[in-house]
Order: C-alpha cells, then sequence, then structure tokens
C-alpha cells in the first residue's frame, strides 16, 4: 500500500484550512500535512491542533519553514494572490513539488519566473485550475473534442458573479484593489480563459477588451447612506448589500435556494428567509442542511476572530472592512469586462464577467457547423443541452450532481486526488502543467491591458515580450 503524501501547508485561511486542510483530513491514506506557516497565531494554532502537528513544525513565515531541511514531498501555497511568488520560488528551490493557488501571482513578471523556476528546477508547480477537473466541464471537454458540434466556429462563455459575492470579495474584500490583488479578469476569470484554452486546444492568437467600474461608486449611494451599514443606514431594509444580511442571517444562500429548481430546496430557502434559526436547528438532525451553515460560518470566519460567536462577527462588521457600505469603500476594480477573442483555426470566442447576477453561476454557448451546445452551472441548476442543425432532436443531460458535489463542482477534491496521484507515479491527465496555466494569465494580463489602454492585443508579440520579463 502506497503511504501517504506528505505536504507542508503555507497560509491556514480559507482556502488553505477549509479546502486543501480539511481534504487532507478527510483522506489520511493519501495526504498527510506535516508542517504549517502562518502569521495569525489562532489560525495557526488550530490548524497545527486539527492535523496534529507539533511545535516544532509551526512557523510564523514561510521563510523560516523553507529555511529548514525538506520536510515533505510537496507544498501547498494558499497565501494572498499578491503572496504567492516568495514562498513558490522557495519550495522549488528547496526541492519541493508546488501546489499552487490561482492565479499563480498577481503581476505578470511574476508569473513568468514561477514557470520558468518550475522548469528549470524539473519540479511540479500545478495552479489549482479546479474547473477542469468538475464533471461538467469535463462533459463540455468531451462534447467539443468528439466532433458532434462539428467545426467549432464561435464560442460564448460568461462569468455571472452574484451581486453579493462582488460586494463581499471586490468591493469590501482582499480583491477590491488591482495594486493590493490581482485585476479582476485575472483573479476571478483566469479559470474561465484557461477552460477556453483547454476545451478549444488552441492558443489566442489576438484579443481586446472593453469594462469598468460602473457601480460601486459614491455618487451611486443612497441618499442619507453613511460609511457603515450600522450606522444607521436609511435603507438598511431594502439595500441588496445590507452587511448584517449576508453575515448574519445568510439571506443570499436561501434566496439561492428558494429559486431552486427541487420543491424541498425552494421550501428549505423561503423557511430560511422567514426564520433562519429554524433551519439552522433543523440541520441539527438533517445532515444535508448543515452546508448551508458551514458556508456561512466559513464567511464569517473570513470578516471576524471568532466566526462562532455573533459579539465577534459583530464587532467586525462595526469595525471591520466588511461592514462599511458598498458606495464608501477604496474599491478600484471593474464590476463588469467583456474580453473579445480569436483563436487559431479562426475561433472566436468572447468572454463575460461581471458583479450584478441574481446567482452565482457560468453559462456557455458553443455554436459549430453541425450542433450547437448550449449549458449552465450554478448553484440552484447544471445542465447541457445539444440542438442538431438538422431535425428537432435536443438532447438533454443534467447534472445535479455537480450542485451537491459542493465547492466548485466537487472540482476541488478531483484535483487533490489528481495531484496526489501524480507526484506518486500514478496517472497525471489532466494535471495541468505550469506552462499550461501561464497560457490564461497572459490572455488575462493582455485583456487588461486592452481594456484601459483601449487596444487590440497581438498574442505571440505579448508572449514573447512577457518572456522576456522573467529574465530580467
Amino acid at each position: 500500500m502506497t503511504a501517504p503524501l506528505e505536504a507542508v501547508l503555507v497560509g491556514a485561511g480559507n482556502r488553505g484550512a477549509d479546502v486543501y486542510g480539511a481534504w487532507a483530513l478527510a483522506h489520511p491514506d493519501q495526504m498527510v500535512i506535516t508542517a504549517v506557516a502562518e502569521p495569525v497565531e489562532g489560525r495557526r494554532r488550530a490548524f497545527a491542533a486539527r492535523h496534529g502537528i507539533p511545535p516544532e513544525r509551526q512557523f510564523t513565515t514561510w521563510e523560516d519553514l523553507f529555511a529548514r531541511p525538506q520536510l515533505a514531498r510537496a507544498a501547498i501555497i494558499a497565501t494572498q494572490d499578491q503572496m504567492h511568488t516568495g514562498p513558490a520560488l522557495a519550495a522549488l528551490k528547496a526541492g519541493y513539488d508546488v501546489l499552487l493557488e490561482k492565479p499563480m501571482a498577481h503581476r505578470l513578471d511574476e508569473c513568468i519566473r514561477l514557470v520558468q523556476a518550475a522548469e528549470r528546477t524539473g519540479r511540479v508547480l500545478q495552479v489549482c485550475h479546479v474547473l477542469r477537473y468538475t464533471d461538467f466541464f469535463r462533459r463540455v471537454y468531451e462534447i467539443v473534442r468528439s466532433g458532434r458540434l462539428g467545426q467549432v466556429i464561435t464560442v460564448s462563455h460568461r462569468e455571472n458573479v452574484s451581486a453579493l459575492h462582488m460586494a463581499h470579495s471586490y468591493v469590501r474584500g482582499n480583491w477590491r484593489r488591482a495594486d493590493e490583488a490581482s485585476p479582476m479578469i485575472l483573479a476571478k476569470c483566469c479559470h474561465d480563459l484557461d477552460l477556453l484554452y483547454w476545451i478549444l486546444g488552441q492558443r489566442c492568437v489576438r484579443l481586446s477588451s472593453v469594462g469598468g467600474l460602473t457601480h460601486f461608486r459614491p455618487e451611486n449611494a443612497p441618499p442619507g447612506a453613511p460609511d457603515r451599514c450600522l450606522e444607521g443606514c436609511p435603507v438598511a431594509e431594502s439595500c441588496p448589500f445590507y452587511a448584517p444580511a449576508l453575515y448574519d442571517r445568510a439571506e443570499p444562500v436561501f434566496a439561492a435556494l428558494a429559486r431552486a429548481r427541487k420543491p424541498v430546496y425552494r421550501l428549505i430557502g423561503r423557511l430560511g428567509l422567514r426564520d433562519p434559526q429554524a433551519v439552522e436547528r433543523l440541520a441539527g438532525v438533517v445532515p444535508a442542511l448543515q452546508g448551508i451553515f458551514e458556508f456561512r460560518r466559513s464567511v464569517r470566519a473570513i470578516i471576524a476572530e471568532d466566526p462562532d460567536d455573533p459579539e465577534s462577527v459583530h464587532r467586525a462588521l462595526l469595525n471591520g472592512p466588511y461592514g462599511r457600505c458598498v458606495y464608501h469603500c477604496d474599491n478600484d476594480v471593474v464590476d463588469h469586462q467583456i474580453v473579445a477573442m480569436e483563436f487559431e483555426g479562426g475561433v472566436s470566442a468572447s468572454l463575460t464577467m461581471h458583479g450584478h447576477s441574481h446567482e452565482e453561476g457560468r453559462t456557455l454557448r458553443v455554436d459549430g457547423s453541425r450542433a450547437t451546445l448550449l449549458g449552465k452551472l450554478s448553484a440552484s441548476e447544471a445542465w447541457l443541452e445539444i440542438h442538431e442543425h438538422r431535425g428537432v432532436a435536443v438532447e438533454r443531460i443534467e447534472m445535479a450532481g455537480e450542485i451537491e458535489a459542493g465547492r466548485h463542482g466537487g472540482g476541488d477534491d478531483r484535483l487533490m486526488t489528481a495531484f496526489v496521484a501524480a507526484l506518486q507515479g500514478g496517472e497525471q491527465a489532466p494535471l495541468t502543467s505550469a506552462r499550461a496555466s501561464l497560457e490564461s494569465h497572459l490572455m488575462a494580463f493582455a485583456a487588461e491591458q486592452a481594456r484601459v489602454e483601449g487596444q487590440v492585443i497581438e498574442m505571440d508579440a505579448f508572449r514573447a515580450e512577457a518572456e522576456k520579463l522573467g529574465e530580467r
């Protein structure tokens, strides 16, 4: 029997602790985390306690961790976007194979340096493009590549970010400013650009882009709106972005359920909007409902020191960034952007990203010479339809399992399984190489340049110039 893969973790926050760390705990036969580097003492101690990590393997900084002789085969880097490059380079140099949260870095030159370092050291650098590992997008890949659609002519892909996700992450949260994190088209859509590259099997030839920050601006604030939601907001009962509705009552989760197709989901959603405590009590005896409150707890863990203490959450809303009015923040990233692309072989594609959707999800349309493929993957439904150009038959593929699979349609779990198997000599496909992952990042940076400068970017020239950045 193969021994579990040993790994170290850098960054015990939301993704590090609640996704990769939780996966290791659920699969102790496949992975054991043997050391952790995390500057926040409470997070570090809590993670170490859950994983049985002794004090001598708990580090405040990644520099301290990688200064030690190698402690494991792999390193998981789950820090904030702008903090990826240092620990990832140090891990590669120290001999670790690396699983790196996306985007690989928030600057183009750093992305290039990471890919070049992986190729120079011969180590695995896998970026967490988890959507490649979902059943939904694997099925899309198979249908397109099978030739059933005929020659692919054009693709329309939408990343519909829910309005409250937008407010949480890109207006109030860690990704609100491009100078502190990444352009939103990179932070949110390097997944989607990677999917286009992967599914089509072709590189982008040229692209252009338009978009901007239209709504979340001071001039759009309701009359009399204070700087913070709890400072007596006059539209507290009607504002879609009122912070307590999200962090105290989990209204967006219940609203999504209330719109679901399954009657039982709609019933739970309507009950939760009226009486969330009743659903919480019901979750104590119905395990399927526990995910609702696990989600609420994970969101609260981002904003408050103690997510289980209502007073701690209240203090965070009174004093922290997540209690600010969305019209009085220091955000500067776009709230909508469209990228128009031409791929090799003449395929045209568009990517629409926006933060004003009623629900979180992705929709797509692929038009070929023989058939059209439509699809939707959201919190409430997942399906694909194939419409043949000749005849009236429509094949509908229901994929409700993607909803029930949890985060990213189960892609997180499958990515971890593939990463472990690859390092232990198993089947690697569709393990994403660092060079393949770079392609989506190049498209994202080119799209942002095109948007800001009003240009059409020729991608061969852009790639050539980017490669030189790693040499400087």
